[in-house]
């Protein structure tokens, strides 16, 4: 008779059903691997799309949460967000976890890497809106006013509250107070040449503008003092041009009206090109159109300030002139200006193929390739051994059809542990899309590997735990030792 049963025979006791992911060993005591799902919380499915995320999701929190597995704690959030992509509302349950994993990350992470989770908070905020909504409260804590970070840092953290604007459909509410002394010491404290953090600092003011309600005291002092081509940038200035335009538009600033059409006619005097006076005039007609008849008063000096500069037609002034003093002036719906930050992330960042929106699409399993991988050759060695379950393992979660294991895909190929919590669930993924006589092979590859003497105890507790695993979700294979 042969030295062992069948896998299938084993277990037969009359006490509680065995766990089906527990790597077996008579020498030592039952392991439980993060890729156990308790059959009481999660039912009794063991294989399917949401099996997939979930033990996917487990396995890279697990990493985030372990400070000792601080070295790829940003592979593991590259991982979370490539699976958000395409999986989006299928992700949406673990969103409580996920957040707090991520700033606790960062807080673990050297402070030069701060940008990179805070960019990622981004992404995952732009790919999962209004669902991210209930754990937004911890993220507002990043925006202290007072604290001091590189410019790198800052540009991440003002691209966070634009998606962060954006989710809440532009309703900060509350957190408008933390967000805009934040924003406002960025441009204080940019002291660069170039001013490209306060470039984009702007840009988050213009989406912010319609929360500026009753803080105009406190940004627009600041953007006026930017009108200035002796110490600000071109560029800069320009931007501040159609800031100011997005906040008259969305808000009402006849409080800031004199001083705003001073410091414009200011501009408009020592204006480089005619593109310039274009911008700065352009400004004028947003005012007029919020101003109404209110804008009377200024139109004689901007009009002799056009003429000394030789501006006679400017379509747009004179037609917005006209349609004012015969009350048909209408002010315009404030245009929506979208984050610069998307939650986009590329095949080449993330390993992952496209897939349909809907999330639950199979991708495609490369049979050929994987049964390179499985293929056992007859002059291993007893050191090979764990080689080939090792890439073996690696081509499973590669080729799996589930957008969630291969997400996984090039963290698992870099870390052993990883690869091996996600095996059993990467083998039926692919298992179910095999032609038979592929599963076939594959049966009889892993029989082989399992009746060889020099096969190291864990490779074949693997194997053995894989056809208790295959045993439960009705899948049987036979293994006999």
């Amino acid at each position: 008779s042969k030295k062992g049963a069948k896998r299938g025979k084993r277990g037969r006791h009359t006490g509680p059903p065995p766990n089906v992911m527990t790597v077996f060993s008579s020498e030592e005591p039952r392991e439980t691997l993060v890729g156990d799902i308790v059959i009481d919380a999660y039912g009794r499915e063991f294989s399917g799309d949401k099996y997939y995320i979930r033990v996917s999701i487990e396995a890279l929190l697990q990493i985030l949460n372990d400070p000792t597995e601080a070295p790829i704690h940003q592979q593991a959030v590259q991982a979370l967000n490539a699976m958000f992509g395409p999986l989006q509302n299928n992700c949406a349950p673990y969103l409580g976890r996920i957040v707090p994993a991520v700033l606790r990350a960062m807080e673990m992470a050297p402070p030069g890497q701060a940008d990179f989770y805070v960019e990622n908070l981004g992404r995952l905020v732009c790919m999962s809106r209004q669902l991210i909504r209930p754990f937004l409260e911890k993220m507002f804590d990043l925006f202290d006013p007072d604290a001091h970070a590189s410019d790198r840092l800052q540009s991440s953290l003002v691209g966070l509250i634009e998606v962060l604007a954006e989710a809440l459909s532009g309703d900060l509410g509350s957190h408008i107070s933390t967000v805009l002394p934040f924003l406002v010491s960025v441009i204080d404290r940019d002291a660069s040449e170039m001013r490209q953090v306060t470039d984009r600092t702007l840009h988050a003011l213009r989406i912010l503008s319609p929360s500026l309600e009753g803080y105009l005291f406190l940004v627009m002092p600041r953007l006026l003092s930017l009108l200035d081509l002796a110490t600000t940038p071109i560029n800069v200035t320009e931007s501040t041009l159609a800031c100011i335009s997005s906040i008259v538009s969305a808000v009402n600033c006849n409080s800031f009206a004199s001083r705003m059409v001073l410091k414009l006619v200011e501009l408009l005097q020592c204006s480089p090109t005619p593109q310039f006076q274009t911008a700065v005039v352009d400004v004028f007609c947003t005012l007029m159109e919020q101003l109404q008849d209110e804008f009377t008063l200024f139109m004689p000096m901007i009009s002799l300030t056009m003429k000394r500069r030789g501006i006679f037609d400017h379509a747009k002034y004179e037609r917005y002139s006209r349609l004012l003093f015969s009350g048909r002036l209408i002010p315009k719906d404030t245009l929506r200006v979208p984050p610069l930050l998307s939650g986009d992330t590329t095949k080449a960042e993330t390993g992952l193929s496209m897939v349909n929106t809907d999330g639950m699409t199979k991708q495609y399993v490369n049979a050929t390739v994987l049964r390179r991988a499985w293929t056992v050759s007859q002059s291993m060695s007893k050191g090979e051994w764990a080689g080939w379950l090792s890439k073996f393992s690696n081509e499973l979660v590669r080729q799996s059809p589930s957008a969630a294991l291969r997400a996984c895909s090039g963290l698992a190929s870099k870390h052993p542990k990883l690869c091996k919590e996600l095996f059993n669930a990467a083998f039926v993924s692919c298992w179910t899309e095999l032609p038979g006589q592929y599963q076939q092979e594959i049966v009889s590859s892993l029989q082989e590997v399992a009746s060889k003497p020099d096969v190291p105890p864990d490779v074949l507790q693997t194997i053995l735990g894989l056809a208790g695993y295959m045993e439960r979700d009705e899948k049987q294979i036979q293994i006999d030792l």
